[in-house]
């Protein structure tokens, strides 16, 4: 079977980001001759910066900058060799005044953060260690762990600081590696939130294989005695504990820093550590800065301005606090986060505080999650107080107004966010009140919906006429296993003359969360599945279901209130989503330029590519040499003789409308070989009654089934819709022993096409996967796209860290 081509995790940011870009919020270019610190020049307009990381300022500190200049005139731009072969002077003397910031611990510098950990968890992490991440541990430590599993490392995900989980898992693994290490960040970069170092030392305490590795980036310079950072103020490192840090955010330069206690693991990493000896050290001119700023982290001063800073912290927090602000960050870090949800309310807030002249971050999904995105602001030396209150005041005045324009609620925001919503008045006054004389009709079942009225909208859709959703409904019904029963939801819209505007349905299933991950990730989560079958699987609420494709959605866009039918639809998305306790919305099978992929992404939907849709069109042939004169591609037509023509005397093939029991039996067979070879879109199998069911609506279904001649060996059958128009092959299944040798699965194809050929079908719908196969009989490949939301994104990081 060929492969699809798979959604990646790099296609949703950079959907997202793009979006961004194009609203002059994300990627911006700024235009300023000189910085210091306290303003961007964007657009020609002075902003004040509330975007940087460099917590105390020191960037611009003339003892950084005077350093910085003076080894650049005394040793030039760089030394172009590795530090395998030198160790240039300026280099020793940094690290040694490093060493003396953490204690006398041993302290190697890097050209970057990024490049510490590829170099240190390259070095110190063996393959009969267990590496376990948080969640929100930053990339570039989740980054070097896809390096360490190709050497045979495991890598597990908790979530994002859960202490029992990890416990749990340490438990469950203790016994099965040497090592377990638990990699987190000092301070996390997205909500300023911290770990709770008590717990860790007691874990630590509780498991000697327990080691820990933090990135404290984030943490340096503005805490800590020396400016040591907040992990090693409360953890310190020892043998079983490494930081890696930085020479840049509040150090006020550019690099990063591991710190040892283990001796053997300094030597090993200094001796070698991949990029430590095959890239450049650090330039003259960032070595001389940061010996300067080492020497204030050194000196009284550094507290200084950590007090400073501090001071503005609790400024800040208590300014958030009065203006009733969706502040869910933590209160002892620089680092704030004011949610505001979705993803177009969020656009708007932060164009409404650059337009106010205030530079702030975007924070939106994947980064967090889809209904849980906001504004991001840091806080410096830089910012006065003045420079808060203007801030605090325009986030209070903006907020709403933004979630008012955006048609969201402002008691919605607050209350995902868990924040208390104070003023009720101000609430109720930005409700968005639509004038719409739409009636909307929600049903359970196809039955209670006029079947006449159901197939004019859906009727030549594939198996979507009402039919083909009773039978569906029957199907999914009334079953043992929980994924094996899913909900129906129907909405119609209609206006006050009783036309419809828009009408659609959704399922509520539990779905793999892998359906459309790489085939690699899957075979693994499945090995998982052996024991616990509901692993990375979650309830989820889908626009059509898994036993149709297509086009799910009815919808009258000439109509002058079609714009509030979609509004509407969301609505009743968001209320069956809680009725039925989903925490995954999808909404799928829609081509690149569908009228709803806009709103859809406004509404916090993050885009997905699924797999294609085949689809042959061809004119009516009679023989077969009618039908290789209509196909295009030389090699097709070579391969069809040669696989296809060559071996069709070899098979009997039979149409049936009915099956008996022991014939449905045998069918589903074949199906579950199909199913549990094939990863490329991973769900659960489909009940066992299924083709019982089918059988029963013989007016719209029929059965191929496949025989060697001369044997009563079914070895492969299709099950196929019947549509007015169109010939629909859904299901298939095959015995895989035949498939080589006889090429079953190519004669397949062919007679699939022949089949729909025979009934004068003007297309014949082969649906998912194969695309090269269906493409040599004149199939056109349409590119699908589906929209996902999620209630938290912790499965979704847990499948990208097990991609390799």
């Amino acid at each position: 079977m060929a492969k699809i081509n798979h959604n990646n995790y790099l296609d949703i940011i950079d959907a997202v980001w793009t979006s961004a870009k194009e609203r002059g919020i994300m990627h911006i270019n700024s235009e300023e001759q000189s910085f210091s610190g306290e303003k961007f020049t964007i657009n020609g307009r002075d902003l004040i910066n509330f975007g940087t990381c460099g917590y105390l300022g020191l960037e611009t500190h003339p003892d950084l900058i005077a350093g910085s200049i003076e080894l650049t005139r005394k040793f030039g731009t760089q030394l172009s060799m590795s530090r395998a072969y030198i160790r240039p002077a300026y280099i020793q003397e940094l690290e040694e005044l490093m060493s003396q910031i953490f204690d006398g611990n041993k302290v190697i510098c890097y050209t970057s953060t990024s490049n510490a950990h590829i170099s240190v968890i390259a070095t110190i992490i063996k393959p009969d260690d267990l590496i376990i991440l948080d969640q929100q541990v930053h990339f570039s430590v989740q980054f070097p762990c896809k390096n360490a599993k190709l050497q045979g490392t495991e890598v597990k995900m908790i979530r994002h600081s859960n202490y029992q989980m990890l416990e749990e898992m340490i438990r469950e693994n203790y016994n099965k590696y040497s090592r377990i290490w638990y990699m987190a960040d000092g301070v996390y970069s997205m909500h300023g939130d911290l770990p709770d170092t008590v717990i860790l030392k007691n874990l630590l305490h509780k498991y000697p294989k327990l080691h820990l590795y933090f990135d404290d980036a984030h943490g340096m310079g503005w805490d800590g005695k020396n400016g040591a950072g907040y992990i090693y103020d409360r953890l310190g490192v020892s043998e079983r504990i490494v930081i890696i840090s930085t020479l840049a955010k509040g150090f006020g330069c550019v690099g990063g820093t591991a710190i040892f206690a283990d001796p053997e693991m300094y030597r090993r990493t200094d001796i070698f550590g991949g990029p430590l000896s095959y890239s450049h050290p650090l330039s003259p001119a960032n070595a001389g800065a940061a010996i300067a700023s080492a020497k204030i982290h050194l000196s009284n001063q550094i507290y200084t301005y950590q007090s400073e800073l501090k001071d503005l912290m609790g400024y800040m927090n208590q300014k958030l606090q009065e203006k009733n602000l969706t502040n869910i960050s933590a209160p002892n870090s620089p680092i704030y986060f004011i949610g505001s949800g979705l993803n177009k309310v969020t656009r708007n807030f932060v164009h409404r505080v650059l337009q106010e002249g205030i530079y702030v971050n975007t924070a939106t999904f994947p980064v967090v999650a889809n209904d849980k995105s906001g504004l991001r602001f840091t806080l410096t030396r830089h910012n006065t107080k003045a420079d808060i209150d203007l801030l605090a005041d325009v986030m209070a005045y903006h907020l709403p107004k933004a979630i008012e324009e955006e048609g969201d609620k402002i008691e919605r925001v607050y209350k995902d966010f868990g924040c208390s919503l104070k003023n009720k008045e101000t609430a109720s006054a930005i409700e968005p009140i639509k004038e719409s004389n739409l009636v909307i009709e929600e049903y359970r079942s196809i039955h209670d919906i006029n079947a006449a009225e159901w197939n004019l909208m859906f009727g030549n859709r594939r198996n979507l006429s009402h039919t083909g959703m009773q039978c569906m409904e029957e199907i999914f019904s009334n079953n043992e296993k929980p994924e094996e029963n899913w909900s129906f939801h129907y909405l119609i819209v209609r206006d006050e003359n009783a036309k419809i505007v828009l009408a659609t349905f959704f399922t509520g299933a539990i779905y793999k969360d892998d359906i459309v991950a790489q085939e690699n990730v899957s075979r693994q989560i499945e090995e998982i599945r052996k024991n616990n079958p509901y692993y990375l699987c979650s309830k989820t609420l889908a626009m059509g279901s898994l036993f149709c494709e297509g086009d799910f959605i009815y919808h009258d866009l000439e109509h002058p209130e079609w714009r509030n039918s979609v509004s509407y639809m969301f609505e009743f998305v968001s209320k069956v989503k809680k009725d039925i306790d989903a925490v995954v919305v999808f909404f799928r099978d829609f081509e690149e330029d569908g009228f709803l992929n806009q709103m859809l992404e406004d509404e916090g939907y993050a885009k997905i590519k699924l797999p294609n849709t085949n689809v042959v069109s061809l004119p009516k042939w009679d023989t077969k040499e009618e039908l290789l004169l209509l196909l295009e591609s030389k090699n097709s037509i070579r391969n069809i003789k040669r696989y296809v023509f060559r071996h069709e005397d070899q098979f009997d093939v039979t149409i049936k409308r009915t099956l008996t029991n022991s014939e449905a039996e045998k069918h589903y067979q074949l199906f579950l070989n199909v199913k549990e070879a094939n990863y490329a879109f991973n769900f659960f199998a489909y009940p066992k009654k299924t083709v019982k069911v089918l059988s029963k609506y013989s007016s719209d279904w029929e059965f191929m089934e496949f025989r060697i001649k001369g044997s009563n060996e079914l070895i492969a059958c299709v099950w196929s819709f019947l549509g007015k128009d169109y010939y629909c092959p859904l299901i298939l299944g095959l015995n895989y022993e035949y498939n080589e040798s006889h090429h079953l699965y190519k004669q397949i194809m062919y007679r699939m096409v022949k089949r729909g050929n025979e009934l004068g079908k003007f297309q014949i719908y082969l649906g998912l996967t194969a695309d090269y196969e269906k493409q040599k009989y004149g199939a056109k490949s349409t590119p699908f796209y589906g929209y996902l939301k999620v209630d938290n994104i912790y499965n979704l990081d847990l499948l990208s860290s097990l991609s390799d």
